[in-house]
């Protein structure tokens, strides 16, 4: 299994998203830095589908927007969203949010199987890449 990026923190978030033309709402189950596990009873989303985020996070005042995410992994009503696009002020938002969330754990290897499909692999490393390499 291929390293995260970076470890998971647990929340309960407030998510307000839009595919462009349908809005829905959920919540935020976990987050990291490229992405987020969002649990919603409403609007279904698919695999592969672009979305835009606004997420409420305990602590901050302003939503942590996400101009893209794409979906990564369905399953029932919860799903995995890549962020792909996320403006400076919000990119560091959301690094400060998890560097007061998240313990030192430089060099540690998380067994955490979160984000994973089935067979263990992560989607925000195997699955479709940005630059169309798969």
């Amino acid at each position: 299994m291929k390293p995260r990026y970076r470890e998971r923190i647990r929340l309960h978030g407030h998510v307000v998203f839009t595919n462009g033309s349908q809005t829905g709402d959920g919540r935020v189950l976990d987050l990291t830095s490229p992405g987020c596990l969002i649990e919603s009873a409403g609007l279904a989303v698919s695999k592969g589908q672009s979305l835009q985020l606004n997420i409420s996070l305990q602590g901050n005042k302003r939503p942590l927007m996400v101009t893209l995410g794409v979906v990564r992994w369905t399953k029932g009503k919860q799903f995995g969203v890549e962020f792909i696009k996320m403006d400076q002020a919000n990119r560091l938002a959301l690094d400060q949010f998890l560097s007061q969330h998240l313990p030192d754990k430089a060099g540690l290897r998380t067994t955490r199987k979160a984000f994973s499909d089935p067979g263990g692999q992560n989607w925000h490393l195997d699955t479709y890449s940005v630059f169309g390499e798969h």
